[in-house]
C-alpha cells in the first residue's frame, strides 16, 4: 500500500484527471492494483521522469507506449494505465473493471 500511495502523489503532481484505482489483489496473481486516469502527451512524459524519483528507477519494470494516447507503466504490485480521453473511452476499462473494488484517492 505504500508503493501505491508513492505512485498516487507522484500522478497528482502532473495534474493527471479522473484517476481511478481497483484493487486487484483477488483477482490477479501477478499484481494488486490497477490505476486508470486520463492524461495529455506531455503529462506522460513527465511522468515517468517523477515516477523514477519518487519511487526508484529500480521499481519501475518497464513501459509500453510513450505515444499514440496510452502509456502502461509496470511497477511490480502496481500497474498504471495513462490513457488521453479519446483513447480511455475508446478502450472502455472502466466499464470493463467496474465490478472490482475501487479504492477512494483523495486529492
Amino acid at each position: 500500500m505504500e508503493l501505491l500511495e508513492k505512485i498516487i502523489k507522484t500522478i497528482e503532481i502532473v495534474k493527471v484527471t479522473d484517476i481511478k484505482v481497483y484493487d486487484m489483489e483477488k483477482s490477479s496473481p501477478f499484481f494488486d492494483y490497477v490505476i486508470l486516469a486520463t492524461a495529455n502527451e506531455r503529462q506522460s512524459y513527465a511522468l515517468i521522469q517523477y515516477l523514477k524519483s519518487s519511487v526508484g528507477a529500480e521499481q519501475i519494470r518497464g513501459f509500453e507506449g510513450k505515444t499514440g494516447g496510452w502509456l502502461l507503466v509496470d511497477l511490480g504490485e502496481v500497474i498504471l494505465h495513462l490513457f488521453s480521453k479519446e483513447m480511455r473511452d475508446y478502450y472502455g476499462f472502466d466499464k470493463r473493471l467496474m465490478s472490482l473494488k475501487q479504492i477512494e484517492v483523495k486529492g
